[in-house]
């Protein structure tokens, strides 16, 4: 039986080399806290096929969830 709602998060991510990767997520705070890794680049955040967070955005949410 195939389900048609999303049941995660994904963080869209980049590393230093180009490779990218992917973390799947149960809400959108674990995806913030994740995207702050400085081993990566966040690139988007996105439930589904919808683009939740990317580019400024992001950047932002990061901050502001990590107090900077």
């Amino acid at each position: 039986m195939a389900c048609s709602e999303p049941i995660c998060y994904l963080l869209h991510r980049e590393a230093a080399d180009g490779s990218e990767g992917l973390l799947m997520e149960p809400d959108l705070a674990s995806a913030l806290d994740d995207a702050a890794d400085p081993a990566w680049r966040a690139v988007r955040i996105t439930f589904g096929r919808q683009i939740v967070l990317e580019g400024k955005e992001l950047e932002i949410a990061i901050a502001e969830r990590h107090g900077a």
